[in-house]
């Protein structure tokens, strides 16, 4: 391969190329453009992915794709989109990188964009379905409905190109209910991977305002790490990955309530644990040890080792064991749980 060898093991070098709200034709209520800064320009783009690139470690025995993100890029003006998938195609001729992503609006996603977006060298494509209950994406003023969604992924799976599917768990109207049939929903569309994104209040933005006038109620912490659970677990075991739970960490975010937490994806991996821990202590009674991988001992401790605290386990490793999974030491019988056998528990 151009560029060279991709090798499995190694994690793959994402280059985010931040278009910010261009092609986008609506304002929900959730996003304010005034805290994104000026998209990068297609002039621009060579030298914000080589430089990206020359900052991370062994470039050249990893995958390497760019990723457009913060806009809706297939809704970006024919002109200009064309002199991004220029800037773009050129760096996967050259080798620069193997391949293009973006994310974008379900309803600006046409057999024709994706066509030119295909011959340009992308293999990727998410989409912002947000929820799959039209009467939420009505509050949200979305501007699309749930069946937007169904026939985008359509498309993109009929392109060749991976899909990927984003969900704001926590928009106005949504309750426990409505957000298990958005999971179920989204699971038809068998996606490659997901985003789950629980909703914040913005400062600057219409739900700010709803918000202050008692309208709207954000997620509590604690509600929001389950049901992004519920998420993972479901979507874990129907095979598609999880990319990210909760916003990245970032000083320009003006956040006024709602349930942000710079480490959220392993709180909701902690408390995974902690359902899987108590579970097995209930079988077998206290004191049991606990066996994990070592890579998820600290998942197994919790947050502030909440977890050992609360339920005064003993633990040791066992690398026999697949991270994420939690096993009574010395059980013969239902000892060792994963994902998939505490959905049940979780909502």
């Amino acid at each position: 391969m151009q560029g060279g060898i991709e090798i499995p093991e190694l994690s793959p070098i994402v280059v985010p190329v931040f278009v910010s709200h261009l092609g986008c034709p609506h304002r929900c209520v959730f996003c304010d453009q005034t805290q994104f800064a000026d998209p990068v320009a297609p002039k621009d783009v060579s030298k914000v992915v080589s430089a990206f690139i020359s900052s991370c470690r062994e470039p050249h025995r990893r995958r390497r794709l760019i990723a457009f993100y913060g806009g809706s890029f297939t809704g970006i003006e024919s002109r200009l989109l064309e002199r991004y998938l220029d800037e773009a195609s050129v760096l996967v001729k050259t080798g620069v990188v193997h391949g293009i992503k973006a994310s974008t609006r379900p309803d600006l996603v046409t057999p024709e964009v994706l066509d030119r977006c295909r011959d340009a060298g992308f293999v990727e494509m998410e989409i912002g379905a947000q929820s799959m209950d039209d009467s939420v994406l009505q509050a949200s003023r979305r501007g699309h409905c749930a069946s937007d969604t169904v026939r985008a992924a359509g498309l993109i799976r009929t392109s060749g190109m991976k899909l990927g599917i984003q969900i704001m768990p926590g928009l106005p109207g949504e309750d426990r209910e409505s957000f298990r049939r958005t999971i179920d929903d989204v699971l038809r569309m068998k996606p490659d991977h997901v985003r789950l994104y629980p909703t914040v209040v913005m400062r600057g933005t219409a739900l700010e305002r709803r918000y202050r006038a008692g309208k709207y109620a954000p997620l509590d912490l604690e509600e929001a790490v389950l049901r992004c659970l519920y998420g993972y677990a479901r979507f874990s075991e129907a095979g598609c990955t999880v990319l990210r739970m909760g916003l990245p960490p970032s000083r320009d975010r003006d956040i006024v309530a709602g349930p942000y937490h710079p480490s959220f994806g392993f709180l909701v991996r902690a408390r995974a644990c902690r359902i899987m821990a108590g579970i097995l202590m209930e079988r077998f009674g206290s004191p049991l040890e606990l066996e994990v991988n070592p890579a998820g001992i600290s998942e197994l401790l919790g947050y502030r080792n909440e977890n050992i605290g609360e339920l005064r386990f003993i633990y040791s490793f066992n690398d026999r064991l697949p991270r994420g999974y939690v096993q009574a030491r010395n059980a013969v019988e239902r000892g060792c749980l994963q994902l998939k056998d505490i959905i049940e528990y979780i909502l």
